[in-house]
């Protein structure tokens, strides 16, 4: 029996462990790793690799039977059967060119896989402080709703003394009604919150979720940093690529293709007479070329990648622009929130001195429950109000890490 205990608290104490060693960052790999859309991407960013194979080859060669249901007489015979072998040949460089082009489209897949990385990444951040948010909400609920009981218990003991009313203990018990739906809610809540959170990692939904006990604004360190490394950045740069490699491929195709072929045709060898190369059969190489002379599709092509690439000037700049816009909002949240923290760190400070100030006068017997009431309620306005900002704070560290690393 005395065994069996051991064991179960060493294995509380290492579950605790396990669970105690879950940060952040755990879970971002958790969700890196389970992503069905990373995965996606990742596979879409292989297939894309792999259509490099399939371009910068030769064309099919065609080879040809024909059989002469009625044979066409010669001097040396009747013809009786052709083979022909055909194979076509780009201008030098073309193929060479196709698959540059594959490979520049391949290329900006891999921002895809990266944009789905960061996003991923943003939103288990942002869940994860919202949930720390409603922890945080929980204790202040619970730390006041027994705050309350001490000043319910502190008006009943002055109203047998006739030093309080009912009214006092009534409006106390309100509040304390109050405080315990909020707990409640904010439990349901929380429940909500951690499946949803399961759910981005893509895992059981009722695996326990562990969240750090406190966080603090001071620790985030202020680097607006530079977006010109943000992926969909760097994609629209890619695609220069693109275009660059397309309009190459455009003025290989237009050049002249060379197409060489052998025909083969089996003649029956005469029997009504004797002579040289009787029934000889024939053997005709080919030479072809294909030249786009009354044809504008190569003047229309080259027309549409400048458009593209004008356009993709315009494309960059706007998405630079609203990239630039959102950080500065960031940063703008990010501050705001900072002087929010404080500015409810130093009213719950004052407040409780307030408090404090008020129940130095219970000693004396006298005591103003409607003021300290008011006065409880106001902290719990403030200690919530800081919660709320170092969340929002956090958060906005994210979007900028999200939009700048």
């Amino acid at each position: 029996m005395k065994m069996k205990y051991i064991y179960t608290i060493g294995f509380t104490l290492i579950m605790f462990q396990v669970l105690s060693a879950q940060t952040l960052q755990d879970y971002l790999n958790v969700a890196k790793a389970n992503s069905s859309e990373i995965k996606e991407k990742h596979l879409e960013y292989l297939l894309s690799q792999e259509k490099v194979n399939e371009v910068g080859n030769l064309d099919n060669t065609n080879i040809g039977f024909g059989y002469f249901i009625s044979t066409p007489e010669t001097r040396v015979g009747a013809q009786t059967i052709k083979l022909g072998l055909e194979q076509q040949l780009p201008w030098f460089g073309t193929l060479k060119a196709e698959k540059d082009m594959a490979k520049a489209v391949s290329e900006t897949r891999q921002f895809d896989m990266e944009l789905a990385e960061r996003d991923l990444l943003f939103q288990v951040k942002a869940m994860y402080y919202e949930l720390y948010q409603k922890y945080k909400i929980e204790a202040i609920l619970k730390e006041n709703k027994q705050i309350l009981t001490t000043y319910e218990n502190m008006a009943l003991s002055a109203l047998e003394n006739n030093k309080a009313t009912m009214s006092d203990v009534l409006k106390i018990k309100v509040q304390k009604n109050e405080l315990h739906s909020k707990i409640f809610k904010n439990l349901n809540e929380i429940e909500a919150l951690s499946k949803n959170f399961n759910r981005l990692l893509q895992r059981d939904l009722n695996t326990q979720i562990v969240v750090t006990d406190s966080l603090s604004v001071l620790d985030i360190l202020i680097d607006e940093g530079s977006i010109n490394e943000h992926p969909s950045l760097s994609k629209i740069e890619t695609f220069n690529d693109v275009y660059s490699t397309e309009n190459e491929l455009i003025n290989k195709d237009k050049l002249p293709k060379l197409s060489f072929g052998l025909d083969y045709i089996l003649v029956e060898e005469r029997q009504d007479l004797k002579m040289v190369d009787n029934g000889k059969d024939i053997i005709m190489p080919k030479v072809a070329l294909s030249i786009p002379i009354f044809t504008k599709k190569y003047t229309s092509k080259t027309s549409q990648v400048k458009i593209k690439q004008e356009a993709l000037l315009s494309k960059k700049e706007s998405q630079k622009k609203q990239l630039e816009i959102a950080l500065q909002i960031s940063v703008l949240e990010l501050d705001n929130s900072i002087l929010n923290v404080v500015a409810a760190q130093k009213n719950t400070v004052e407040t409780q001195l307030a408090i404090d100030v008020d129940l130095k006068a219970y000693e004396t017997g006298i005591l103003d429950y409607d003021k300290i009431l008011n006065l409880q309620l106001q902290k719990i306005k403030f200690q919530l109000m800081e919660v709320e900002a170092v969340k929002e704070a956090f958060v906005a560290k994210s979007k900028m890490e999200y939009l700048t690393k």
